[in-house]
């Protein structure tokens, strides 16, 4: 099994369904026009990442309050933009882009202990100071800086590995750069906010749960 610690999370039946058929399509017909399959994944692939990040560690503890509203409402700003987004640029995707997107959602999916994953993997430094402040919220002695410092690394990663990469698989005229552009920076400061705000904010009994439920999302693939 690789020493490479990736965060990830299980794929639905309907999204793993979906790449998978992209992928096989890609393969038999490379230069055939598959656009409404990679448009099949979009959806689900933007609500399961959304869900990975925002409602399921919400979910996790069954919380509500101020730290909750400031999560969710950070979350529905990306859903709005990431959705918009994706649904303009992926159904006019060209087959050149269509290989290129294929290549990238094949990184993406991993596989481990017969279910697959979608993922990417932490940089060494980062993944080494996340088990150090996961465990240590484990263990009762987290400090909340430094568990700020840590999501932003993860948060970051996942903006570039879901956001920028995929996006950057597509050639793109002025007019959408702009608009990708403005989403972007609408994301991060949406994401920024859910970490700076909405984790300070959460109730103490809700922090080592929370906590483990991220660190449920470290994994190794062989």
């Amino acid at each position: 099994m690789s020493d490479t610690l990736y965060v990830a999370f299980p794929a639905s039946e309907t999204l793993c369904q979906r790449i998978d058929a992209f992928l096989a399509k890609m393969r038999d017909d490379p230069s055939g026009n598959h656009a409404a399959d990679l448009d099949g994944i979009t959806d689900p692939f933007i609500d399961e990442v959304l869900h990975t990040y925002f409602t399921g560690p919400i979910e996790a503890v069954n919380a509500r309050g101020t730290a909750v509203n400031m999560i969710m409402g950070a979350m529905k700003v990306i859903r709005k933009a990431a959705h918009g987004l994706a649904g303009r640029l992926m159904r006019k995707a060209s087959v050149e882009e269509q290989q290129a997107l294929a290549q990238h959602f094949s990184s993406l999916r991993l596989e481990k202990d017969g279910g697959v994953f979608v993922g990417y993997p932490l940089p060494a430094d980062l993944a080494e100071r996340a088990n150090q402040v996961f465990e240590s919220f484990a263990n009762g002695e987290g400090e909340m800086a430094q568990l700020v410092e840590v999501m932003h690394g993860i948060t970051d990663g996942a903006i570039e590995n879901y956001l920028d990469k995929t996006l950057g698989s597509l050639k793109l005229g002025a007019i959408n750069r702009g608009l990708v552009s403005t989403a972007r920076a609408t994301i991060n400061k949406a994401s920024a906010s859910a970490v700076d705000k909405g984790l300070p904010a959460m109730e103490r009994s809700h922090r080592k749960p929370v906590v483990a439920y991220y660190q449920s999302l470290l994994h190794r693939f062989g």
